[in-house]
């Protein structure tokens, strides 16, 4: 026969540390961001090529985490932390690593680079954005360590301090992302115009993965406030 768990055991278990893990395999989709570009920017396809399978590789292990926790996670009355919000944070972190596949999908599939001029400025770019997403995932990670001290009230105000750090890192984001446009915008006639539409849309896609962190952080601090 079955032996249920002690209640004592059902109120310390944190369904956290797999959110975490979730976040964990987003963030290492978003991290090899920079090395496609470097390979995608250098003309060097076949390695960008690589790159984007091995991204792709990497989305789909959080996928089959995000699937586990829809399958899993616990709906009985002594969760430590609301369902819904639970299933809105994986939601939410798993868009940056589906964001992450896309870009990479649509620049190979085109093999589609940035003028070179711009390097510098997409590098810092993708750089800020990535910082976005590590900063969100340490959110993440602090409040499921929050989670086994009761959420006190200190700790719940040192997420609120790194949840206003990502939301600073997102807004650099945006600023770098509009001078990109504009230093784009001056390249434009010696771009074809789909090429040219199809880099517009990868500069949002990338500012999207910061919108995105951003919007980790907020879900981890209800989650850490609740």
């Amino acid at each position: 026969m079955a032996v249920k768990p002690a209640l004592s055991e059902v109120l310390s278990s944190s369904p956290l540390s797999i959110m975490e893990r979730h976040a964990e395999a987003c963030l290492n989709c978003v991290t090899r961001l920079g090395p496609y570009f470097e390979a995608a920017q250098g003309g060097n396809w076949g390695k960008a090529e690589k790159l984007q399978l091995e991204i792709a590789r990497l989305e789909g292990i959080a996928d089959d985490i995000k699937m586990d926790v829809r399958r899993n996670l616990p709906r009985g009355l002594w969760m430590s932390v609301s369902r819904p919000d639970l299933l809105e944070l994986v939601r939410m972190q798993d868009k940056m690593a589906n964001e992450t596949k896309d870009i990479a999908g649509l620049s190979l599939g085109r093999q589609l680079a940035f003028p070179v001029k711009l390097d510098n400025s997409l590098f810092k770019f993708i750089e800020t954005v990535t910082e976005a997403a590590e900063k969100a995932v340490e959110v993440v990670s602090a409040t499921r360590e929050l989670s086994r001290t009761a959420f006190g009230a200190r700790q719940a105000k040192a997420i609120v301090t790194k949840c206003l750090l990502v939301e600073k890192i997102e807004r650099r984001s945006d600023e770098l992302q509009s001078k990109m446009r504009a230093k784009l915008r001056k390249h434009e006639e010696k771009i074809s115009p789909v090429d040219a539409i199809f880099l517009y849309q990868l500069l949002s896609s990338i500012g999207e993965i910061a919108d995105h962190a951003e919007k980790v952080s907020h879900r981890a601090q209800i989650i850490a406030s609740s």
